[in-house]
């Protein structure tokens, strides 16, 4: 994670690692990491995070955290409770929309658990940049007013289960607003392409 609570509940980054803060979930003891390579974090002095849903902190990660912090004016890392447990968002808009940013693998099962922890107000950005990059995602057929349809060559399945908006972040400040997907084989869709600088979540 890449905020924590420091002794007055503020929320801080890390400056250097080996500072010490407090974790917005459960309260513990946190520690920053601070290396050249991964973005600045903090981590518990367990090692393990307190969050079942934590995945490993990316760049990709940090940059979605400012820009929706930045230019959403979103709250980053809120801590949810519900029905005794506790999750942290990733990001919380103004007008309440969840985002949840997701890079790493995720099983249908676990989709369906954030949908239902979060609510209907729940938005997912994907991280497909590689698939994009190495040509597995190609857009195909234009079909007007920036909709799409597109083939994906070993596909992320599992984005087939979800019942939220859904936006493909193609690493070049292009998304794609997923309208249907098919997992095939082949794996094809329909999406409508928009730049980050478009995307409202105002939903």
């Amino acid at each position: 994670m890449f905020y924590a609570n420091d002794k007055d509940r503020k929320k801080i980054r890390p400056i250097f690692s080996g500072q010490m803060a407090f974790c917005g979930c459960c309260g513990e003891s946190v520690i920053g990491k601070c290396g050249e390579i991964v973005p600045r974090y903090w981590s518990h002095l367990s090692g393990t995070d307190c969050d079942s849903w934590a995945e490993p902190m990316t760049q990709w990660h940090a940059n979605w955290q400012d820009i929706l912090e930045g230019e959403e004016s979103a709250n980053i890392e809120v801590p949810i409770e519900r029905n005794g447990y506790v999750h942290r968002a990733d990001a919380i808009l103004k007008s309440g929309t969840i985002i949840e940013l997701q890079h790493s693998a995720i099983s249908p099962a676990e989709i369906r658990e954030r949908e239902i922890y979060y609510g209907v107000r729940l938005v997912w950005i994907f991280d497909i940049k590689e698939a994009y990059n190495n040509d597995r995602f190609e857009l195909r057929k234009k079909l007007g007013n920036y909709k799409y349809t597109f083939r994906w060559k070993h596909p992320k399945k599992s984005i087939t289960f979800a019942t939220r908006r859904v936006y493909l972040d193609f690493g070049n400040d292009s998304l794609l607003y997923l309208i249907k997907i098919y997992p095939g084989p082949p794996c094809a869709g329909i999406g409508e392409l928009i730049s980050r600088h478009e995307l409202t979540f105002n939903l």
